[in-house]
C-alpha cells in the first residue's frame, strides 16, 4: 500500500475516520431495518418471544458491527505504530493486507452465519419475501462478515510480527524490547472481550438463552488465543531455546567444577548454582506484570457479563 494514498491517510491518519465509519454503519443499519419494516413488525410472527427479545437482536446487529469497525481502525493503527518502532519494513508489511485475506474473512463469516447463526426456519420467510425477516437475515450475515474480516486482517498482521520475531535480536535477561509482540495481540483480546460484552444486549428481555452465546463462544475463545499468541510465538520459541542453551551451559560448568573445599572453589560453585537458578527462573513469554494484569482483567469480563445477563432472568 502506498503511504501517500488516500486510503492509507484515511485509515492511519484521519482524525474523523473512526467516527465517520461508525456513524455511517449505524445510519445504514437503521435505514435497512426501517425499510424492511423490522421496528414495526409483530415479534411473534418472526419467532421472537417478546418485543424486547426482538429489540435485543436489533441492538446487537447495530452495535456489534459498529464496535468492530471502530476497533479495526484503532487496533490497526496501534499495530502500525508498534511496527514502526520495531522496523520500518515491518510497518510496510503490516499495511499491505492482501485482498485475499479480506475475501477469506467475508466468505468465512458468510458461511459461518449460514451454518451456525441463521435458523433454518428463517430461510423460508426470507425466500417468501418477508421484509422484516430479510432485514434480520442481512443484519446477522453482516455481523459475521465483519467478525470474519476482522479476524482475517488481524491474523495477517499477527503473522507479520510472527515472521519478524524469527530474526529480531533478543536478550533473554532483558525482554522489555520484546513486549511489543505481546501488546499487538493485547488490544485484539480487548476487542473480542468487548464483542462478548455487547452480545449481552440479547438478554434485554430478561431472558438468558445459552444458544445465543454458544456460537459466539465457539469463535471468541480460539480467536482470542490465536490473536494473542501468534504475534509473539516465534519470540517465545526462541526464548525457550535460548534458556535451554543457557541451562545446558551452566549444568556442564557445574559438572566440571572442582569438588575441593577451598574458599575459591566454594565461591565459584555457589555462583554457578545461583546462575542455574536464575536461568531456570527466566520467563519465555514477553509479558510483563501490566500485560498479565490486563489479560486477567479482560478474562474476567465475559463471565461477569454472562452471569449478569443470567441474573437478570432470576431477579
Amino acid at each position: 500500500m502506498n503511504n501517500r494514498s488516500a486510503v492509507h491517510r484515511f485509515i492511519y491518519e484521519s482524525r474523523f475516520a473512526v467516527a465517520a465509519s461508525c456513524l455511517g454503519y449505524l445510519v445504514f443499519s437503521l435505514i435497512l431495518f426501517k425499510v424492511t419494516g423490522l421496528p414495526n413488525v409483530d415479534a411473534d410472527t418472526l419467532g421472537f418471544a417478546s418485543r424486547d427479545h426482538l429489540l435485543g437482536m436489533i441492538l446487537l446487529m447495530c452495535l456489534l458491527p459498529t464496535w468492530l469497525i471502530g476497533c479495526m481502525f484503532v487496533t490497526h493503527r496501534n499495530s502500525f505504530t508498534i511496527a514502526q518502532r520495531l522496523d520500518p519494513g515491518l510497518a510496510l508489511k503490516v499495511t499491505a493486507v492482501p485482498a485475499s485475506y479480506l475475501w477469506i474473512g467475508i466468505l468465512g463469516g458468510f458461511f459461518y452465519a449460514l451454518a451456525f447463526n441463521v435458523p433454518i426456519t428463517q430461510f423460508g420467510l426470507v425466500l417468501a419475501g418477508n421484509g422484516p425477516m430479510i432485514g434480520i437475515f442481512i443484519g446477522q450475515i453482516l455481523v459475521w462478515i465483519f467478525v470474519g474480516c476482522m479476524l482475517a486482517v488481524r491474523l495477517f498482521v499477527g503473522n507479520q510480527f510472527y515472521k519478524f520475531g524469527k530474526t529480531v535480536p533478543i536478550n533473554i535477561f532483558e525482554q522489555s524490547a520484546l513486549e511489543s509482540f505481546a501488546r499487538v495481540g493485547l488490544l485484539d483480546v480487548a476487542i473480542v472481550v468487548g464483542c462478548i460484552a455487547i452480545s449481552t444486549v440479547q438478554s434485554i428481555d430478561a431472558q438468558f438463552r445459552m444458544e445465543n452465546y454458544l456460537t459466539a463462544f465457539l469463535v471468541a475463545v480460539p480467536a482470542t488465543l490465536a490473536l494473542l499468541i501468534r504475534p509473539m510465538w516465534s519470540v517465545h520459541v526462541r526464548l525457550v531455546q535460548r534458556r535451554r542453551e543457557l541451562q545446558a551451559e551452566v549444568t556442564e560448568q557445574i559438572q566440571q567444577a572442582p569438588e575441593s573445599s577451598d574458599l575459591e572453589s566454594i565461591v565459584a560453585l555457589n555462583r554457578l548454582l545461583e546462575r542455574r537458578d536464575r536461568v531456570k527462573a527466566l520467563h519465555t513469554w514477553p509479558l510483563d506484570f501490566s500485560i498479565w494484569s490486563r489479560l486477567i482483567f479482560y478474562g474476567l469480563i465475559p463471565p461477569l457479563a454472562w452471569i449478569a445477563a443470567a441474573m437478570v432472568e432470576i431477579i
